[in-house]
């Protein structure tokens, strides 16, 4: 009768104990949302990442925010302080945000250290890659991207991630750099839409 006793004792425990861990993990991934900081024009509406594209061919996600809470087509959508992607559609709770690493999502982008600018690519499970940088460019290993603000699709200075490798082109033009995006798409479960 102890033993058994002890031994739901342990179940109950084990069961707070993933709670708190799970918590615990909600409450990092909140806080670094809040960590990117409101401007008095820019405002944000949290929301959670409610479903992913099911056949695999878009990197898309579906969020609990839409028309009725002022989220518009074209809004910038951030997780931490890293880009995340942008809303292509909205209804009038949810909307479907493609994410920055669809081979559909194309943009400008700066390596911060160089102000080398570049076309950024989503390359789907493989990450981003940042094109037509000069075949001169001292862009290396480590150096963060972030957007540049230029055609309008994204506002200048959001992070967008990190160089992992640069090489030459098939043309031997231009610079490639394969970038690891700041934000892990695979896990994104809250993100910040800018309003």
């Amino acid at each position: 009768m102890e033993n058994k006793l002890l031994r739901e004792n342990i179940t109950n425990l084990e069961k707070e104990l993933l709670n708190l861990k799970e918590t615990t993990l909600e409450n990092e991934r909140l806080r670094k949302l809040l960590d990117f900081k409101e401007s008095e024009r820019r405002k944000f509406a949290p929301a959670l990442v409610i479903a992913r594209d099911p056949s695999g061919l878009n990197d898309t996600v579906i969020i609990d925010r839409g028309k009725k809470d002022r989220i518009e087509k074209g809004m910038v959508v951030i997780s931490g302080n890293g880009l995340a992607g942008r809303v292509i559609e909205t209804g009038w709770r949810i909307s479907r945000v493609l994410l920055i690493t669809d081979y559909d999502s194309t943009f400008s982008g700066v390596v911060e250290r160089t102000r080398d600018e570049g076309g950024v690519s989503g390359n789907m499970r493989t990450g981003l890659v940042m094109k037509y940088l000069d075949i001169g460019c001292d862009v290396k290993k480590g150096d963060k991207v972030i957007t540049s603000g230029l055609y309008g699709v994204f506002e200048k200075g959001i992070l967008i991630g990190e160089v992992v490798s640069v090489e030459p082109d098939s043309t031997g033009l231009y610079m490639n750099a394969a970038i690891k995006p700041e934000v892990d798409i695979r896990k994104l479960e809250e993100v910040l839409v800018i309003r």
